[in-house]
């Protein structure tokens, strides 16, 4: 075995498993540490310097809380992208470009994630739409839609691209465990939805927070700090899958490799 090949073996030979329970340990241990400081900080307002609770509240969309789902998201993405090298030498474009197509997907999630995408491209059809010299029946639909925008806009093409997924990975995943993991991924992102819906409900937390009584604050903050956890926690579990994956064709590699 020349030196290049020790090397490769090297880096093949990692502990799969033991790497993959790092990793989730720690983005878990991550976003559990996000929504503590930010109902903490926020909710409770320990502190009252407003500047310094928005570095922590998760729904504000410049805050450590998006700073990490950035990174997940891209982390997701590049493990994909990995998947897609690792079969592509292995079988040839043909057999990798599914991994690529799913790569490509969620790395566009991190960029959306970083640049609020979805948000003000939803925004720009909605407006473009009820234009007096582009009124039209979609348009005059839309403008009765109940929440955001973008969800009309852009939930055909996210439930597409999930339906993909699904379809793809049900072959590929080797035991039933990791197909629950990946419906339950998918799950907090629905939820996580459901809940941004909820969010785009007109006066919806004034009116729940008269009826209770309370402050609208008091009602709206805990649904938005779920919903990011559900997002953060969902990447997660993508990511549990994808690695787990990732390491089972590494072991293949190895072997194709050196045997």
């Amino acid at each position: 075995m020349n030196q290049a090949e020790q090397h490769s073996g090297a880096i093949l030979s990692i502990d799969g498993p033991a790497f993959t329970k790092r990793i989730i340990i720690a983005c878990i241990s991550i976003e559990l540490i996000l929504v503590i400081l930010d109902l903490s900080l926020n909710y409770s307002r320990l502190i009252d310097a407003s500047s310094i609770r928005k570095i922590f509240n998760l729904a504000h969309e410049q805050s450590l809380g998006t700073w990490f789902s950035v990174l997940q998201m891209a982390a997701v993405g590049l493990t994909l992208l990995t998947l897609f090298a690792v079969h592509y030498h292995q079988s040839g474009f043909h057999s990798a470009k599914g991994w690529g197509i799913l790569s490509s997907f969620y790395l566009y999630l991190s960029a959306d994630d970083a640049a609020k995408i979805h948000e003000r491209v939803g925004s720009s059809v909605a407006r473009a739409l009820e234009e007096p010299e582009t009124l039209s029946t979609l348009g005059n639909w839309q403008s009765h839609f109940p929440s955001y925008s973008w969800q009309w806009v852009f939930a055909p093409i996210f439930a597409a691209m999930g339906l993909y997924i699904a379809l793809f990975l049900w072959k590929k995943l080797p035991t039933w465990k990791l197909k629950i993991i990946l419906f339950s991924a998918f799950s907090c992102w629905a939820l996580a939805i459901g809940i941004d819906f909820l969010e785009g409900q007109e006066r919806l937390f004034e009116y729940l927070a008269s009826e209770w009584d309370v402050k609208p604050y008091t009602v709206s903050h805990p649904f938005l700090v779920a919903e990011e956890f559900l997002e953060m926690f969902g990447a997660t579990l993508f990511l549990f899958v994808y690695l787990k994956c990732l390491t089972e064709s590494l072991s293949k590699y190895q072997k194709i490799v050196f045997d």
